[in-house]
């Protein structure tokens, strides 16, 4: 892969490793304020010889002591796991392995290639942007920003009038981004920027497509056609000649997740991502998130359409670790 790309990626993957927490820091962190609450809970016990805070006294501290002990170790299990996970897939070894290759031919035969609405490119890609996500964000800055006006008519004693105004203020900007993705804003700007519209609907109605559809919410998604490949993501739709297309690579992203500072868990979070030249002749890219095999799939389809002749070894990817899973 270019090396613009890896040095872009290696910056990205430095930058969130400063947002890590330290795992070890909260750990002290919990047992200074757990030594904290024992000394203050038998402080009360002392004056006030109830069993109540005995037993407080007894359980609280240890439970949480031993709950942030389980939780730091289980961090560091992962973290060494993953190290592993990360070379499997560096590699190539994991899509190697054999017990991979059979789910993922298991996948191939329950899943193809969606199909494309009968009505068009246009029509299909706004149906995509009307998820249950963006509906239900314009349905609740609706019903923050109807509450709040109401409020302001009608004051409520412990309702200050500011949070009225912040109110209407948070809830007509959730109702609006929800309501210009329903109805598909991100695809309008699209057909008033992109040039050659006609090529493009003609190679997108014959193109190979998938999406990413958690709990079958359409989220982002990539159509390989005849003469451009389209993608689009959360917030827009751009399309890409296909001979300005340079490369397409798997990208892995861990994500470790916390609740209230402590280490609950994580998650491999799987994109495409698609290297092409822009119109000035700067080298891009964009990230398409699918799940594992829908990669394979649309990384196999690519190679097959436009290198046949090349093997794909090559393969990216990135580990971040957040504090925050983004959708």
């Amino acid at each position: 892969m270019n090396n613009k790309i890896k040095k872009k990626f290696s910056e990205i993957q430095r930058m969130n490793n400063t947002n890590m927490l330290d795992s070890k820091k909260n750990l002290n962190v919990v047992i200074i304020c757990s030594v904290a609450l024992a000394i203050i809970l038998g402080a009360v016990y002392y004056f006030y010889r109830s069993w109540e805070i005995l037993v407080c006294l007894i359980l609280v501290p240890p439970v949480m002591i031993g709950f942030c002990i389980h939780s730091y170790y289980k961090e560091k299990r992962h973290d060494k796991s993953s190290g592993k996970d990360m070379q499997a897939f560096l590699s190539g070894e994991k899509y190697r392995n054999k017990e991979w290759k059979t789910d993922y031919y298991e996948y191939k035969e329950k899943h193809s290639f969606e199909e494309i609405s009968k009505k068009g490119m246009k029509h299909d890609l706004i149906k995509r942007y009307c998820t249950g996500n963006n509906r239900g964000l314009a349905e609740a800055g609706l019903l923050l920003f109807a509450g709040s006006i109401a409020a302001v008519f009608y004051p409520i004693k412990v309702f200050h009038f500011g949070y009225s105004i912040l109110g209407i203020l948070f809830g007509g900007a959730f109702m609006s981004f929800g309501i210009y993705n329903c109805t598909g804003g991100p695809v309008r700007k699209f057909y008033k920027t992109a040039n050659n519209i006609p090529e493009i609907e003609k190679s997108y109605n014959k193109g190979k497509m998938l999406s990413y559809k958690p709990n079958g919410l359409s989220s982002s998604g990539i159509n390989i056609g005849s003469a451009y490949t389209v993608i689009y993501n959360s917030n827009k739709v751009i399309a890409v000649e296909n001979s300005a297309m340079k490369d397409m690579v798997r990208k892995m992203v861990r994500v470790k997740k916390y609740e209230n500072s402590v280490y609950s868990g994580q998650e491999y979070n799987y994109y495409v991502s698609v290297i092409y030249r822009e119109s000035d002749g700067r080298e891009s890219h964009i990230d398409v998130r699918l799940d594992e095999f829908q990669c394979e799939m649309m990384i196999t389809e690519f190679h097959r359409s436009f290198y046949p002749y090349r093997m794909y070894d090559n393969i990216a990817s990135e580990i971040k670790d957040n504090t925050i899973v983004t959708p």
